[in-house]
């Protein structure tokens, strides 16, 4: 359940860069279609979070140096419908800064134009394969 907003990474910003998500409260009211405020949502117990923001960044650069690879860490925020269902609102995907370039940081949500439409489906792509991971890796292990 997510509890606290803004999103703000505890990874130190020297290494990582700056904190603060780019998921905001207007992308999520905007999102949840005016049924509520971010504030009511969160009092209400409506907003809930997959975060692998903090556990996954200080590995991005390791993964990336492989060949063929890519990665960024990630936060989705689901939203809990009156029909009792989870519906993904946004995904926030991440890369640290590197010696070479700035952090680079982009929020997806669900969209209807082609363009949107994939990069939704590829950020969910992105989601699944750490949840798995984490799954697999952390939560056997």
């Amino acid at each position: 359940m997510l509890q606290e907003f803004p999103l703000v990474s505890k990874l130190d910003p020297n290494i990582y860069g700056p904190p603060e998500s780019l998921i905001t409260e207007e992308l999520i009211e905007r999102e949840i279609k005016g049924i509520m405020t971010v504030k009511e949502a969160l009092e209400q117990k409506k907003l809930f979070i997959l975060d692998y923001h903090d556990l996954f960044l200080p590995y991005v650069h390791k993964i990336r140096e492989l060949e063929d690879t890519t990665m960024y860490a990630s936060r989705t925020v689901f939203f809990l419908t009156p029909d009792d269902t989870l519906r993904p609102l946004a995904i926030e995907l991440t890369r640290p800064a590197s010696p070479t370039k700035p952090q680079w940081k982009q929020v997806f949500s669900p969209a209807w134009d082609a363009t949107g439409a994939w990069l939704w489906k590829l950020a969910k792509t992105h989601v699944l394969a750490h949840d798995s991971g984490y799954h697999q890796l952390v939560s056997h292990w």
